[in-house]
């Protein structure tokens, strides 16, 4: 989901996608993410969620790597 504020200060929301994930590992779903992101041309981000506690730190480590190239 993305959320943002328009220059009238109105907030926005929107569901950006919906994947199916074949396994949970954390390099998997980092680079789904990945994917995306370069997909959508989205080269910043400020937050992410994630709810897959066993796979948080390998999803945002391969995230922090990729968006500093």
């Amino acid at each position: 989901m993305a959320y943002w504020i328009d220059n009238e200060w109105n907030l926005h929301k929107k569901i950006l996608n919906f994947c199916q994930v074949f396994n949970h590992m954390g390099e998997t779903i980092g680079q789904i993410i990945e994917n995306y992101l370069l997909e959508w041309r989205i080269d910043k981000l400020l937050t992410v969620t994630i709810d897959n506690a066993s796979s948080n730190n390998m999803i945002i480590s391969h995230l922090k790597n990729v968006m500093k190239d």
